[in-house]
């Protein structure tokens, strides 16, 4: 499970009069006061479905027009624009479920229409599998919140927030003169988390206790102590996490001699391995199963810092 901030607008955003929702906003206000209690921060950030400046995000958007005709689309930060139109039951009350590569299986259910929305069908909770286990997220509230705090800044741009229990979640893209209402938001993708939303995205694990997809690794690569001396070795702290971002395996402080891989056990099938080589200006190198990249390597993601006491930190990701 990753370690994420706790958005206090996002656990008692469910404010509609149903016994359902009432239900889940006393037990989202209860984990808040225990939240104030343990002294867990409230922090503020920008829109959530901002996918490019948020790259582990997903932006939903939640539509209908006349009264009916429902529509979702979502975009990742593919760019890749996936559109959901089959609805059998866009109608009041009614839950639509559908399943999307990038955020995993989700429903869609609008509770109000008419007065309340102005002749359409309106104020949809969303719910996700892997974030919460189908929790439900009223829609309406967050976009009222964003609403709220846009006033308050006085400018176009709605961050920094006003009210600093909530976040930008969702917002309201509603277009009265073209009977559509509509609602963005931004949700995170199968294995990530949005930390100042509180949000996380728990996949499936599977036998061997780890989640597939794209795994990460951390590498720490320790100077040799005196460069000169044949016997002194570089040395490696090494981490690995699934696609959950949850560790499965890690190193510490390994000795690794000139072109000897250093080998590191873990969840996965395989044992991943890095190599230093014989000077500082070399690459690391890195090989998992039948892939095999240097710490530069793009189509890997690499992100490798240079030297600084001592020591260089770097990133990459690679498929498991």
């Amino acid at each position: 499970m990753k370690t994420s901030v706790i958005s206090a607008a996002l656990l008692i955003a469910l404010v509609s009069a149903s016994p359902l929702q009432a239900l889940v906003k006393r037990q989202a206000q209860v984990v808040l006061e225990l939240l104030k209690v343990i002294g867990v921060a409230i922090k503020t950030d920008s829109n959530a479905w901002d996918y490019g400046g948020h790259p582990q995000m997903c932006e939903i958007r939640m539509k209908t027009k006349a009264g009916g005709n429902c529509h979702a689309d979502i975009t990742c930060a593919d760019g890749v624009k996936r559109d959901y139109d089959n609805w059998n039951v866009c109608f009041l009350g009614g839950e639509q479920h559908f399943s999307d590569p990038g955020i995993g299986e989700f429903s869609i259910t609008f509770t109000q229409k008419d007065h309340f929305c102005g002749d359409g069908l309106c104020a949809p909770i969303l719910k996700l599998k892997n974030v919460g286990n189908w929790m439900p997220i009223d829609v309406h509230a967050l976009s009222q919140e964003a609403a709220h705090n846009a006033k308050f800044v006085g400018v176009s741009d709605p961050s920094p927030f006003a009210h600093p229990d909530s976040r930008n979640i969702c917002a309201d893209t509603t277009d009265y003169n073209n009977d559509v209402r509509s609602n963005v938001c931004g949700m995170p993708a199968v294995g990530k988390a949005y930390g100042p939303g509180g949000l996380d995205s728990e996949g499936a694990v599977n036998e061997r206790g780890y989640a597939p997809g794209w795994c990460g690794l951390h590498v720490t690569q320790h100077q040799k102590v005196n460069p000169s001396d044949p016997n002194s070795h570089y040395r490696f702290d090494i981490t690995i996490k699934d696609n959950n971002e949850d560790v499965i395996g890690s190193v510490s402080g390994a000795d690794a001699p000139a072109n000897v891989g250093v080998g590191v056990t873990s969840k996965l099938p395989w044992v991943l391995i890095v190599t230093a080589e014989n000077v500082d200006a070399d690459p690391v190198l890195m090989a998992y199963g039948d892939q095999s990249w240097a710490y530069a390597d793009v189509a890997h993601h690499c992100n490798f810092g240079p030297y600084d006491g001592g020591k260089r930190e770097g990133d990459c990701g690679f498929s498991c």
